[in-house]
């Protein structure tokens, strides 16, 4: 955990996430980025919770699946931020309308 300290000053990357983190501390991180995100869907679109019951079913209908397809497009783009890279993946799946 001490090396993520240092480190919480910034975003974190891709990278960060997938190589500075347990496997547990990612999991938790990413799991926080796609609640945020839902969240946040709800907020700019409410009462209508389309868009939230979409990144929902997208990230925990998807037997883990969808969890290997986060890890993957991270890894592909170590060097962005994590974050924007997870939000990116839900606008494919669930576009603003």
């Amino acid at each position: 955990m001490a090396g993520l300290v240092s480190s919480i000053s910034h975003a974190q990357t891709a990278d960060d996430v997938l190589n500075r983190m347990s496997e547990e501390q990612s999991f938790s991180y990413i799991s926080g980025v796609v609640e945020g995100l839902a969240a946040a869907r709800w907020a700019a679109e409410q009462p209508d919770s389309s868009g939230m019951t979409c990144i929902y079913n997208w990230y925990f209908d998807q037997d883990g699946d969808v969890h290997l397809t986060i890890t993957e497009w991270l890894a592909r783009n170590s060097d962005q931020r994590a974050g924007f890279l997870i939000y990116a993946l839900t606008q494919k799946e669930c576009p603003n309308e």
